[in-house]
């Protein structure tokens, strides 16, 4: 059986992207810094009897370059930042080299690895040196962080990629042409599956074959577009029914695939707020699914601290659940 190639990463790169890009975020960052106060007190300056320099005018349009550069070499440095990592990031040589139990499988259409690439909100609260410390993580990074307690995020590469498709997960590149085998493997040996719900035909077939291989404390369907999510319910509805007999003779007669929940309609469907994680969907005995959703018009305000909170305690059922089916497991009957 014939590897995909694996990516030509270029690690000396990606530590002279990363320190140049640090160099560029505390630049930025002071530049934007000395641009408010200037800002704040240029005014009083211009106005002081001693003063000589430019009229107050020019004073303004002087500091505003001054915060514009800085916010574009911040900019800057996230990209970097993020270029960076792609770089350096760890790859799994073999997937038989991953010990049982000791990773977390996150399963999803390739197509998402554009989105989740995407540098995540930071957990800012209007300090100047928070936001200049800014980690610039990514949505897939903040989703290995989740997780963290339950093992190192995990995923299979898409074939062929030049560059690894995100830094939170190390990457494993599957044969050719027996690659449905391999997954099921790591579905078997993997302490927690998180599964993005996409339309794709790989990824319905993930689904069930986690219905057949798995058991339900160990998956976690994410929900990041409601239009996929719908078009994921129809097609794991069409799926697992063309396997229905072997999942009876597994979980009973009387036994029927999940319904998927539907969405909720927002609180504020006018609200700008959002999250990139929109739900996420666990399983109690019997594949019975239940629903964690974050609803980013339910933070009044918008305010940063606000939305992190409401998610971590939106999140804590979900983590609460998954904690309480591995104790299960490991508990002697």
């Amino acid at each position: 059986m014939e590897n995909a190639p694996f990516p030509a990463q270029r690690k000396p790169l990606g530590w002279a992207l990363r320190i140049t890009g640090w160099i560029l975020r505390i630049a930025g960052g002071l530049a934007v810094v000395v641009g408010v106060q200037r800002l704040r007190t240029i005014s009083a300056t211009t106005n002081a009897p001693y003063y000589h320099g430019p009229p107050w005018y020019v004073e303004i349009l002087i500091y505003l370059g001054v915060m514009l550069a800085g916010s574009v070499a911040f900019t800057v440095s996230l990209l970097m930042g993020r270029r960076a990592r792609v770089h350096t990031t760890r790859l799994v040589a073999s997937a038989a080299s991953l010990a049982p139990g000791s990773y977390v499988l996150y399963l999803r259409p390739f197509t998402q690895d554009l989105s989740s690439s995407g540098i995540a909100p930071g957990k800012e609260n209007g300090s100047p040196i928070r936001t200049v410390l800014r980690s610039g993580r990514t949505y897939e990074e903040r989703l290995g962080r989740m997780f963290h307690r339950f093992g190192r995020l995990v995923a299979i590469g898409r074939p062929g990629e030049p560059l690894p498709g995100g830094s939170g997960a190390r990457r494993t590149y599957l044969p050719l042409d027996d690659w449905k085998d391999s997954v099921g493997e790591l579905i078997d040996n993997a302490r927690l599956i998180i599964l993005g719900a996409g339309p794709g035909p790989g990824t319905v077939w993930e689904y069930v074959e986690i219905l057949r291989r798995s058991d339900p404390f160990r998956l976690v369907v994410l929900v990041t577009d409601p239009v996929d999510y719908q078009h994921f319910k129809t097609s794991a509805v069409a799926e697992a029914e063309a396997v229905l007999f072997e999942l009876k003779g597994k979980y009973g007669d009387f036994w029927q695939p999940p319904i998927l929940p539907e969405l909720p309609r927002p609180m504020n469907p006018k609200a700008v707020q959002d999250f990139y994680f929109k739900a996420m969907i666990y399983f109690a005995e019997g594949w019975e699914p239940r629903l964690a959703y974050f609803d980013g018009s339910a933070v009044r305000g918008g305010n940063p601290r606000r939305a992190n909170k409401y998610f971590a305690e939106c999140l804590r059922p979900v983590m609460t659940h998954i904690s309480e089916g591995a104790q299960s497991r490991v508990q002697p009957s």
